[in-house]
């Protein structure tokens, strides 16, 4: 009981020394987000007996055939941040159309984030996320997977989009489950936009994507949150790519200095094949390049050195496939 007891003050130490549960750091307060993306409706799909709750944005002049792209925003964040991105007026542009949905709140379990996921005696508390993990035992039964497949389909076959042509972007935990997007629903989802987020270690192991996924992931070198080398089992953003690259026969490398502090590791294929490109942002954190700011961390106001848009970089990666 002592060992116990000790074991769990010291997992609550490194939790709050972390901000493991803090919220996303550039997670705007909602008084400070603009009028026009407050207003943003909410819809409702059931999935396993559930309400699950996303906007939407369809242009008024859709293009011919047209795209879906899912944006899915970061632990304890909602997609009123995500539904702020950029991604409306772009496709107001092109004619594609944009779903946020907004993932449930799961019980945090503090040995998850030590590596010791057979510990599951010690649950801390309930915090809005996706289960990148996919594992729905720990979860109530809940399959993130299965619930953003399903959307798709549904929003597919009302809107008749493209289903060939169906991408996902996600910041942070978005991240981590747009790669398992990849992994796991590679017959729904046809590439991914990472920004900020990671392949998990349990996902590499049984990853299997249907074909070729075009893939892009922007990650800053200073972001404290989600450490940019990553952490056994999970690897670095860098072989991240690299690991589809492999998978997507990209065996061409190219760098480009695309900013005073931004550099592009370009892969591209030989023959069939995707694209697989990794942006890495020098002294830059947790943070979605190229959008505003509003606020402080730390009493610090947050500039953003980079020097590109994710947003408009996402979209025109896209845009080729």
């Amino acid at each position: 009981m002592i060992l116990r007891t000790s074991v769990l003050c010291l997992l609550v130490q490194l939790f709050l020394i972390n901000g493991i549960h803090a919220a996303d750091q550039n997670e705007l307060p909602e008084n400070d987000l603009p009028e026009n993306k407050k207003s943003a409706p909410d819809y409702v799909f059931v999935h396993g007996g559930q309400e699950r709750t996303y906007k939407l944005h369809v242009p008024e002049n859709l293009a011919e055939n047209p795209p879906l792209l899912f944006v899915l925003h970061g632990m304890s964040m909602t997609s009123d941040w995500t539904y702020g991105r950029g991604f409306n007026e772009l496709a107001d542009q092109h004619g594609f159309v944009v779903v946020y949905p907004q993932s449930l709140e799961k019980t945090i379990y503090l040995t998850d984030f030590l590596g010791l996921r057979d510990l599951d005696w010690i649950a801390v508390t309930e915090v809005v996320r996706w289960n990148a993990e996919n594992e729905d035992e720990r979860y109530s039964g809940v399959s993130d997977v299965d619930f953003l497949s399903q959307l798709a389909r549904e929003l597919q076959q009302k809107y008749e989009l493209n289903p060939k042509r169906t991408f996902v972007a996600g910041f942070s935990n978005g991240g981590y489950m747009s790669y398992t997007l990849m992994c796991q629903a590679g017959d729904t989802f046809r590439g991914a936009g990472i920004v900020a987020g990671l392949m998990d270690g349990v996902i590499v192991d049984s990853c299997a994507p249907s074909g070729p996924k075009p893939l892009i992931h922007l990650h800053g070198t200073a972001d404290s949150m989600v450490p940019i080398e990553g952490d056994l089992p999970t690897p670095s953003a860098h072989d991240s790519v690299k690991y589809f690259a492999k998978l997507n026969n990209a065996t061409k490398e190219e760098t480009v200095d695309v900013s005073e502090n931004t550099t592009s590791y370009i892969y591209r294929p030989e023959g069939e094949g995707a694209e697989a490109r990794f942006y890495r942002i020098e002294g830059f954190m947790h943070y979605w390049p190229g959008t505003p700011y509003i606020g402080k961390i730390k009493g610090k106001k947050i500039e953003d050195n980079s020097g590109i848009s994710a947003t408009a970089l996402i979209w025109e990666f896209f845009s080729k496939y």
